[in-house]
């Protein structure tokens, strides 16, 4: 028989052909193909695949290395009156190193201050809201660490961290 020619099989088994003759064919439960299965020796069916390990949302950032906007995850350092003092770059893309003129491998897992000796602590405050309360912000405001008008869209992506995707705005003069 051409399988082109079948047009239904139900639920039951019963074959029907596009002439309109149907017949009986064989009736497997799960339980019977499984075992069926282990007899030809197949343990698994063959779409299932090994689960991988879960990554880190660390670790899923990697896919937005290429990404054409600037994107990078901080974490806060508070003092011990709770106050944040200071963020620490734990992951930066491509684009996040052009923006702000320095080499990724020079942010990674440093200190803003460090980085940016000269930096303006004016978005301390927004940062440790989005890390510690999970509110969403956009700042919208000038940069003197890189001479740029930023438009900085913040969400928390885990307690504890902000996310930041960075896009240049209109510039404006500053002098």
């Amino acid at each position: 028989m051409n399988k082109a020619r079948i047009v239904d099989i139900s639920s039951a088994g019963v074959y029907t052909i596009s002439d309109g003759q149907t017949f009986q064919g064989r009736k497997r439960n799960l339980s019977a193909h499984r075992q069926l299965r282990k007899q030809m020796g197949i343990n698994a069916l063959p779409d299932a695949q090994p689960q991988a390990a879960p990554m880190s949302f660390l670790e899923k950032c990697t896919l937005l290395d290429d990404m054409p906007l600037a994107y990078c995850i901080i974490e806060l350092v508070f003092d011990a009156n709770g106050h944040g003092v200071d963020f620490i770059f734990r992951y930066c893309n491509k684009e996040m190193a052009h923006i702000e003129g320095v080499p990724v491998e020079e942010m990674l897992n440093r200190s803003f201050y460090e980085v940016f000796r000269n930096g303006d602590k004016k978005w301390l405050v927004t940062y440790a809201d989005v890390a510690l309360n999970g509110t969403k912000h956009l700042i919208h405001d000038y940069s003197p660490e890189i001479g740029q008008q930023l438009n900085i869209y913040c969400y928390q992506p885990e307690q504890g961290f902000c996310a930041c995707i960075l896009q240049v705005a209109d510039n404006i003069d500053h002098e």
